[in-house]
């Protein structure tokens, strides 16, 4: 690594800020894509600068944290402790889930409060909205049967149920990783998105199979906990002047999906227009093959890809240029990513319990999407109930 003044000082033991960074910037992109409001953020999420969304970020990104952090563990005091603390985390990621989909569930009992938002998901493009909760009348045993299973809850939130089920397989990642079997986790890996691919499984039952199933999804947190692993073989190439070409080559290819994803015929959330160098049916032809976003299209994936090699690296050769500016917002989100995940459910809440997003005007929403990201940030900063919600 170099040692410019402006580069990231490489520490082996360190915590790499570089990914709190990220982690920072996939949490307010999950904050605009959830306060679904057409704002000067809105206007560079859902599809417009490339084919990626913030789950994929999450994940990813969760995954290299886990490697990092508990390769540490399992050479320090073994496989069976960094077991048990996986463990204890994915009970404690599953508690989570059952106190914010029971506490949204009580709430709405409460006449006064309108948690619509929170018990429905309203597709975007058509407008329609769908029940996530059960209907008025549903008896109070299958209620807690759904809850348990995670079969019900906030859209919003339903990523951290397939959290809850990646941290418990993790030791398995660990235990084959350590044992030099990385092959055994990569053909696992795959076979399973393969299998999925075709046969569209949903194995858990669980709510958050409709949107992130685990056998496809389990692929980024995988590779990233492979890549977390092996830090000193991948992201201190990365970070290096030997990983130009690579850097070089998904440049171009970002090039590309930023040209794709501005030839989308329906944009949301984007008042200029949009390119028409490709037709509506091909690119829903393209779209549909390549980038969905459930099934994790293999144009997607390399969207990912291409993406993080390019942050990593621009991180780590000028650093000083981005940690200034924007490292004190995004490195206390992305440090705290749990807990900010869990907040912006309940601030959501509030928001629309207040007449302001029916106004419906684009420089009160770009107020609200910054008055909430600042906010969080805020309590952060301020250890608003850390004693209380997870981090």
């Amino acid at each position: 690594m170099t040692a410019s003044p402006i580069a990231y000082p490489t520490s082996v033991d360190g915590r790499d800020l570089r990914i709190d960074l990220l982690r920072g910037l996939i949490m307010v992109y999950l904050i605009v894509v959830h306060f679904e409001l057409a704002s000067a953020l809105s206007i560079f999420a859902w599809d417009r600068l490339a084919l990626i969304s913030s789950a994929e970020g999450f994940v990813f990104l969760s995954g290299i944290v886990v490697g990092l952090v508990y390769r540490r563990r399992m050479e320090r005091d073994g496989l069976r402790e960094a077991t048990r603390l996986l463990w204890r985390r994915a009970w404690q990621l599953y508690q989570v889930n059952l106190f914010v989909i029971a506490s949204i569930a009580l709430l709405g009992l409460i006449p006064a409060v309108d948690v619509f938002e929170l018990t429905h998901w309203t597709n975007p493009w058509s407008g329609e909205s769908f029940p996530l909760y059960p209907a008025a009348g549903t008896a109070w045993w299958d209620y807690l049967v759904r809850i348990a299973l995670l079969r019900i809850g906030p859209h919003q939130f339903q990523v951290i149920g397939l959290y809850v089920l990646l941290m418990a397989c993790a030791p398995l990642a660990l235990y084959l990783a350590g044992r030099r079997l990385t092959w055994v986790v990569l053909l696992l890996s795959w076979g399973a998105y393969a299998l999925n691919h075709y046969l569209q499984l949903r194995v858990t039952g669980a709510r958050y199979e409709y949107a992130f199933p685990s056998l496809t999804w389990q692929l980024l947190f995988f590779h990233g906990l492979l890549i977390g692993y092996y830090r000193d073989r991948t992201l201190e190439f990365l970070a290096s002047t030997a990983s130009r070409w690579l850097v070089y080559l998904c440049v171009a290819l970002l090039a590309g999906f930023f040209f794709l994803a501005n030839n989308n015929p329906h944009p949301l959330f984007w008042p200029w227009g949009h390119l028409s160098f490709i037709a509506p049916e091909t690119f829903g032809e393209m779209y549909r093959t390549w980038f969905m976003k459930t099934p994790l299209g293999l144009g997607r994936l390399l969207n990912n890809v291409a993406a993080f090699v390019v942050a990593y690296h621009l991180l780590s050769r000028y650093w000083r240029y981005f940690e200034r500016p924007l490292g004190w917002l995004l490195i206390p989100l992305g440090q705290n990513s749990l807990y900010v995940f869990i907040l912006h459910i309940y601030v959501l809440l509030i928001l629309y319990n207040t007449p302001l997003p029916d106004m419906d005007l684009f420089s009160v929403n770009t107020l609200i999407h910054l008055g909430v990201i600042v906010s969080i940030w805020l309590m952060v900063k301020q250890r608003f109930l850390f004693s209380v919600v997870p981090r």
